[in-house]
């Protein structure tokens, strides 16, 4: 999007064991709406715990059991939030119950001079964006003025609408607050929904998240079934562009943490390091986020953005991207953020062999950082910025030309090359706009992209063969003409916002793209939609008030079953509407298949048998749901008996060649480590 260049920062199993991600979830239709809180028959006595709240401990089957007890969902809790571990997963598939649980509710006795009505609801938990942990403690919070006595009716429901947990709490007159506290490991997308009986009161709106309710998430636990990432971050496919100031002193944790994206956009723009003249940048002072020295963030630096001192620009308030006045002195200046990068790998990051540069940011017309100046100068551009950075980087890869679309982009490759554009440049960066409009009503499928990127390897195989594609940014919002509201976005709408977001990102992998960004972080003001989570602030892009979305809980899940991994193609016996990929983990021993189904109603529902062992094999299997919750299932003759529909779901297979000869390969891509 255009606005990105105003931003500063932009298991080892047995043959026979295969494990799938489930069939859960189903799609938007018949989802009730967060915002309908139930009642229950449970009152709380002033200052002693309910006897009253329910809760209900459920599979990923949908299958209820006794609220009883909480096991954990995955094999177990991981402290980080749910990684693979260090180990391999098992010789035969085993999945615990997991539970969602909720104990007696708590209130204090009422205080102050009777006022409102009003009624709000604060979550509290192991993470500053409501977005736990499997398995650990979180607490919900209901403060309450009333007049009269209320009664407060509470439920806790996932993004289908099913209620894991509800209850009703008494309140007097005055000032009451009241709560309970909650453990899940039934991992996703939850919303506490609220109200008080007799007047009405609820949560009111907040930024981007409508009235009604509060969301959390609860991060998948795949521990004990997909194998450990590569050391390397190079191998890590998912990058996040964010700027969301949750944690002090930066902008990109826990966001990344919690999605598990692993690679971000760091400006170097001239703009932002040299406003005033030249010899102000410092390579070895330069601030950085602190979330970089932890370093498990790899960087794509964008150099794109020059001060007036240093461009042709008319005047300072000329519109679009203007050639330097010295492309001697831009390669000088590429040399020091080169520099830079050599002393942040050396320092912090020390499992990134690879750091890219990007020299210019949605080139073609109409953005605000259209290029202005001839075909051949932008070629220079690239030509100081790959001199500058391979001067003083020996792990320095420039990419370009980071246009709109990807169909834009292939016509600037075909153009540029001739000129020696690929000459200059050691990857292929394109935006991933699909489709004008690209947002929840017009997902991928309509836009017909899993061919466009066919095409663009296509040409990447003549043009510049076994050269990485980038694909550094690709956001979807809401559906266009629609504004936040009390009453909007819809469930139905954010379902169908994780659906289209995570659907994008896994044909984007899918097609051979080497790493695909995913915009943005939070909402804000306009257009709508684009994040990840909730922004509650929306006067605050940088905004640290979150709540996660659906989305945030869909794109968590993704990451931890298919990111670290090569493609290994398309499936191509797909029924008509399906779509389907391949993907070698880690440890080249497991396959992992993502698989779908669209079609213009947003229902789509199709029988299929997918190809998980050799013929005439029969076992067992483990399903993960598109949040990441396991079930366990059976196949015979070498084929597992699914259901595919709008929300992804995911298959692990130990016998990598069950599949090959289903798979379509993208063109020119090396499909192993």
């Amino acid at each position: 999007m255009t606005m990105r260049s105003t931003f500063t920062a932009a298991a080892a199993a047995a043959a026979s064991s295969v494990i799938v991600l489930g069939c859960g979830g189903g799609g938007s239709s018949g989802a009730t709406s967060p915002n309908a809180a139930t009642s229950s028959t449970a009152t709380a006595a002033s200052g002693t715990p309910s006897t009253g709240s329910t809760s209900t401990s459920t599979t990923s089957s949908g299958g209820t059991t006794s609220s009883g007890g909480t096991t954990s969902s995955g094999g177990g809790t991981s402290s980080g939030g749910g990684g693979t571990s260090s180990g391999t997963p098992p010789s035969a598939p085993s999945v615990p119950s997991a539970s969602f649980a909720c104990g007696g509710a708590t209130r204090t006795a009422p205080t102050g001079s009777p006022g409102g009505p009003s009624l709000s609801i604060t979550l509290q938990g192991n993470d500053p964006t409501q977005t736990y942990t499997s398995g650990s403690k979180f607490g919900v919070t209901f403060q309450t003025e009333s007049k009269v006595a209320d009664v407060i009716a509470w439920q806790i429901a996932d993004y289908t609408g099913r209620v894991q947990a509800s209850g009703s709490i008494n309140v007097s007159a005055g000032a009451t607050t009241a709560g309970v506290s909650c453990s899940s490991t039934i991992s996703g997308y939850f919303a506490v929904s609220a109200k008080l009986k007799n007047s009405g009161a609820t949560e009111p709106q907040q930024g981007s998240r409508p009235e009604g309710y509060a969301a959390f998430g609860v991060l998948p636990n795949v521990a004990d079934y997909v194998p450990a990432f590569n050391a390397s971050l190079d191998t890590r496919r998912v990058g996040l562009v964010a700027e969301n100031d949750v944690e002090p002193g930066t902008q990109q944790q826990p966001l990344n943490e919690n999605l598990g994206t692993s690679w971000i956009m760091t400006s170097r723009s001239m703009s932002l390091t040299e406003p005033q003249q030249a010899g102000q940048y410092n390579p070895a002072t330069f601030p950085i986020d602190n979330a970089i020295k932890e370093g498990n963030l790899g960087r794509v630096v964008y150099m794109n953005g020059l001060p007036f001192w240093a461009s042709t620009a008319p005047s300072p308030g000329s519109g679009g991207s203007y050639p330097p006045k010295s492309y001697s002195y831009f390669q000088s200046y590429s040399a020091q953020v080169g520099e830079e990068s050599v002393r942040l790998d050396k320092e912090y990051i020390h499992n990134e062999h690879t750091n890219y540069y990007q020299a210019s940011w949605e080139p073609d017309p109409g953005p605000s950082t259209e290029w202005k100046g001839t075909d051949a100068q932008f070629v220079e551009l690239y030509k100081a910025t790959w001199e500058g950075v391979h001067s003083t980087d020996p792990n320095a890869k420039v990419i370009g030309p980071a246009t709109q679309s990807i169909g834009i982009c292939q016509s600037w490759l075909e153009r540029l090359a001739p000129m020696g554009f690929t000459n200059y440049v050691d990857g292929l960066s394109c935006h991933g706009y699909y489709i004008v409009g690209a947002s929840s009503s017009l997902p991928p499928e309509v836009g017909d992209l899993p061919t466009k990127l066919q095409s663009l390897r296509k040409v990447m195989t003549t043009l510049m063969p076994g050269k990485p594609l980038i694909v550094t940014e690709t956001g979807i919002g809401y559906p266009m003409n629609t504004n936040y509201a009390a009453n909007y976005p819809t469930n139905s709408v954010l379902t169908e916002h994780a659906e289209a977001v995570v659907r994008t990102h896994l044909i984007m992998l899918g097609e051979g793209v080497d790493k695909s960004f995913v915009f943005y972080g939070a909402d804000f003001s306009s257009p709508v939609g684009f994040g990840m989570y909730f922004n509650l602030d929306l006067s605050n892009y940088a905004s640290g008030s979150l709540q996660p979305k659906p989305t945030a809980m869909a794109v968590a899940a993704a990451t931890r079953l298919i990111d670290g991994s090569r493609t290994l193609g398309g499936l191509t016996n797909l029924p008509s509407g399906g779509y389907g990929y391949t993907f070698l983990l880690a440890d080249s021993k497991h396959t992992m298949t993502a698989l779908w189904a669209h079609n213009a109603s947003f229902n789509a529902s199709e029988p299929y048998e997918v190809t998980v062992d050799a013929p005439g094999t029969s076992g067992k299997t483990v399903m993960f749901d598109a949040m990441g919750n396991p079930q366990a299932v059976e196949y015979s003759n070498g084929v597992l008996k699914v259901t595919i529909s709008e929300m992804p779901i995911y298959v692990l297979s130990s016998n990598v060649s069950a599949q090959k000869s289903l798979l379509r390969a993208p063109e020119g891509y090396n499909t192993s480590f």
